[in-house]
């Protein structure tokens, strides 16, 4: 089961995207006097996001360690991330960064290991996600890991109840 700090973390962050999204929005239609304070601002959300995400994966991981997956489901998981990893991987803002088709890579290594079960394969994946979404890395990630895994997102859902 997800702890609720988990929980408030993942709300907190939906929040910090909503508001990020009406101060992108608040930008496109200001005037050019008024851009670079909002522009400040947005720098500002994208700082205070990116700690609450680190808290939010730190907290993923320690609860993803100790936690036991059914096999079949951590088969379905595993399948659906592989294939949205080599989705990611042909996506032209993914390859012009070396750093995230590393990451990506390796989620892939993870995933394709012969001889492990799937519930150990994703366990040893999940820990590689927080690098995919680093704000250092310039991606648009408003709702990245939901939109492109969400047989996983799905999954965790389920641990929640």
């Amino acid at each position: 089961m997800i702890s609720k700090r988990l929980s408030h973390l993942q709300s907190e962050v939906e929040k910090y995207y909503d508001q990020l999204a009406c101060q992108e929005e608040a930008k496109r239609l200001a005037e050019d006097a008024q851009k670079v304070r909002i522009q400040q601002g947005i720098d500002k959300l994208k700082r205070d996001i990116g700690s609450v995400e680190r808290e939010y994966w730190q907290r993923w991981g320690a609860e993803i360690a100790g936690l036991t997956i059914p096999e079949a489901d951590a088969e379905i998981v595993a399948s659906q991330l592989v294939e949205e990893v080599e989705f990611l991987e042909i996506q032209p803002a993914v390859q012009s960064n070396a750093e995230l088709m590393k990451v990506l890579q390796e989620i892939k290594a993870e995933l394709s290991k012969p001889g492990i079960p799937a519930a150990g394969k994703l366990k040893a994946a999940i820990p590689l996600l927080p690098g995919l979404i680093s704000y250092e890395m310039e991606l648009d990630t408003a709702g990245l890991l939901r939109r492109v895994f969400p047989t996983f997102f799905n999954f965790a859902d389920k641990l929640k109840k």
